[in-house]
């Protein structure tokens, strides 16, 4: 057995994409692997005994809590920094770091220090660990590092929840489903472009948005739409469910974990074919042929108006989502996490 630190910072605050990674594969871990790992939660704060319960309610488990000045005195064997990089360096354990992607270097907007902590983690882990083939070509090129060195293991996703009514959800009927933010590099523009066509020939269609919305520019957009804001997995869950697709159009993507959820709850999903995205989806979306609205509108208008389309993308959505588990993301991981120590 292996004793794992692992860096918890931001547990509490992320409840995205890498948030959910990080709950699923503790999780996993305990359930599955316990006879080959035994984990501590590493945190910022000294005071231990006052935050204690707040990490342990995000993952349900009663992992032992160290603070970082302390984890040395914990008997650990290696340290795993899920957080996109090394959020601190005052260690001397071997380490692994998941960097998810290089937006922090090739998407506008984003600082030197957001790309410190990946920069860290190339300087001091043994091992590096990232999502999609595509993030592993993004980030050698931006790390200046040999592809070799990013270990790829997909993400992947939770059985779907138990069915629940939900009448909010219910009196959204019929609605496109968007989850993320209101985003260039997510396609939002393309969406809501597309969604001012389809509106001319379905006006009952409506757009949902769960996640973070920029309501003066949805505004703008003039169209059917209701901006959800974030919402838990339950509410979530029933969304997936009730939607007629689910359009995740984005130019950027380190992996595009929403696909997997999407279907599978049963959602049709169309996506891009670009970033990694197609690795996410396998063969069971419908890809977008070019990056333009009308191709998009056109997409989500087929999966409208061909029910039988529709309900052969639902089948290979559950077949796709049924063959990427967090177990074997879960497993994959703790064998590099394992090879750190040789």
């Amino acid at each position: 057995m292996i004793r794992v630190g692992v860096d918890a910072w931001n547990l509490p605050g992320d409840h995205r994409g890498i948030g959910r990674y990080v709950r699923a594969l503790l999780r996993c871990w305990s359930e599955r692997f316990r006879e080959r790992i035994d984990v501590t939660l590493i945190v910022p704060e000294w005071d231990t005994w006052r935050v204690a319960g707040r990490y342990r309610r995000e993952v349900d488990r009663p992992y032992r809590i160290v603070s970082r000045r302390l984890h040395g005195r914990a008997r650990l064997d290696v340290l795993w920094f899920p957080f996109n990089g090394c959020s601190w360096l005052e260690f001397a354990l071997p380490a692994v770091a998941t960097l998810h992607d290089a937006s922090s270097f090739v998407l506008p907007g984003r600082s030197s220090e957001d790309q410190r902590i990946f920069r860290n983690a190339q300087a001091r882990c043994r091992s590096l660990v990232t999502d999609s083939n595509f993030s592993r070509a993004e980030l050698s090129r931006e790390l200046a590092v040999p592809p070799e060195r990013l270990t790829v293991i997909p993400l992947g996703v939770a059985a779907p929840l138990p069915q629940r009514e939900d009448a909010t959800v219910s009196k959204l009927e019929p609605f496109v489903l968007y989850v993320g933010p209101i985003a260039q590099h997510k396609g939002s523009d393309l969406l809501l472009e597309a969604m001012a066509l389809v509106q001319q020939r379905f006006p009952e269609m409506t757009l949902v948005v769960a996640g973070e919305a920029n309501r003066r520019v949805a505004g703008d957009a003039g169209l059917r739409m209701r901006l959800l804001g974030y919402v838990d997995d339950v509410r979530l869950a029933a969304l997936y469910r009730s939607c007629t697709l689910f359009a995740f159009p984005s130019r950027y993507e380190g992996f595009g974990l929403p696909i997997l959820e999407a279907m599978s709850y049963g959602a049709p999903v169309v996506t891009s074919r670009t970033s990694a995205c197609p690795e996410a989806a396998g063969d069971a979306a419908y890809y977008l042929p070019s990056n333009d609205a009308g191709a998009l509108a056109q997409a989500i208008m087929d999966i409208i108006e061909d029910r039988a389309y529709a309900e052969d993308l639902r089948r290979r959505g559950f077949a796709r989502a049924a063959a990427m588990t967090w177990e074997r993301t879960a497993a994959a991981t703790l064998s590099v996490l394992e090879r750190a120590l040789r």
